[in-house]
């Protein structure tokens, strides 16, 4: 920011001096005109009157446990500082009139609400069984929308290891489910490679 304020005016020395924590005196001197850097006349520099800014809990910005320089998060809030998240949350209770969380003993660690058992994978599909289920649609004039060569193409399935590889048998399996829902080729596709 730059402020351009006139030497001679008492008034606007005053104030300029209170701005910069000093006790300036204007100079005396006569102004002389500078014809190469003529500077537009302004407004006389007005002292700061805005109120500092707030957050969403009405929480002026205090270094000792906000980040530096300040910041907010996506919800409005000021950024904690590393280290100081329990008297962080503990302004924001005071501040807000909302308990704050209890703080954990030093040298514990908070517990952790436990994660969801992770999800039964499915059991593998029987390769004979597939493959007499395929065998069946391919007799079928209408049973598959596409040659054989390019379901494997487009299901990136190999006929060396097809009989080994379950991501193989599980995809053809499921190329086939969406072939019995009516999907076209590309319908089938999608459905077998999301699966």
């Amino acid at each position: 920011m730059q402020i351009t304020f006139d030497p001679h005016n008492v008034q606007e020395c005053a104030t300029i001096a209170r701005l910069l924590g000093t006790t300036a005196q204007p100079d005396t001197a006569p102004a002389q005109p500078d014809t190469a850097t003529e500077q537009p006349d302004t407004a006389p520099a007005q002292p700061d009157t805005a109120q500092p800014e707030t957050d969403c809990h009405g929480m002026t910005h205090d270094d000792a446990i906000h980040s530096t320089p300040a910041s907010k998060n996506a919800d409005g809030s000021w950024r904690a500082k590393r280290g100081q998240k329990e008297a962080y949350e503990a302004a924001i209770a005071a501040a807000t009139g909302k308990d704050a969380p209890a703080p954990a003993p030093q040298g514990m660690p908070m517990p952790q609400p436990a994660s969801a058992a992770p999800a039964t994978p499915p059991a593998p599909i029987d390769y004979k069984t597939m493959a007499e289920r395929f065998m069946a649609k391919m007799a079928d004039p209408d049973g598959l929308p596409a040659e054989y060569e390019a379901i494997y193409t487009a299901l990136s399935i190999g006929y060396d290891d097809l009989e080994t590889n379950q991501t193989s048998i599980a995809r053809l399996s499921a190329y086939m489910d969406a072939v019995d829902n009516g999907e076209n080729h590309d319908g089938c596709v999608r459905h077998a490679m999301s699966a």
